[in-house]
């Protein structure tokens, strides 16, 4: 069995979308603008069929020829982690500068910046 590595919370995060973006493989996206700041320039807004709209892996795309619209590869649930310095957390997958995390003391799962965290 492999062992779980914990990861403490440096620096707080609080989530500014409250309906965020969940897709699932083979859902088809409209397609926007890449994040602006160069640490997450591998992110691009996407919006789904039921008007959701928010920030995707480009890796999870499939793009169209004109790279306004695509499909996406795989299911995907946008929904950051309201956080706080000190608070534990386990890591489930990281992309793009942001893990996809579980906090230790309520088992919620969400995205947070890596920045925000360090092993404990």
């Amino acid at each position: 069995m492999e062992k779980q590595i914990i990861f403490k919370i440096i620096k707080s995060h609080q989530t500014e979308y409250l309906d965020p973006i969940k897709v699932v493989a083979g859902d088809h996206l409209k397609l926007g603008d890449y994040a602006s700041e160069s640490k997450w320039k591998d992110w691009i807004w996407a919006e789904n069929s039921q008007n959701q709209a928010g920030w995707v892996p480009v890796q999870l795309v499939d793009f169209s020829k004109d790279k306004l619209s695509g499909f996406i590869l795989e299911d995907f649930d946008a929904h950051e982690l309201n956080i706080e310095v000190g608070e534990l957390v386990t890591r489930l997958k990281s992309i793009n500068g942001w893990s996809l995390v579980i906090k230790l003391n309520d088992n919620s799962k969400g995205w947070i910046p890596n920045e925000n965290m360090e092993v404990n």
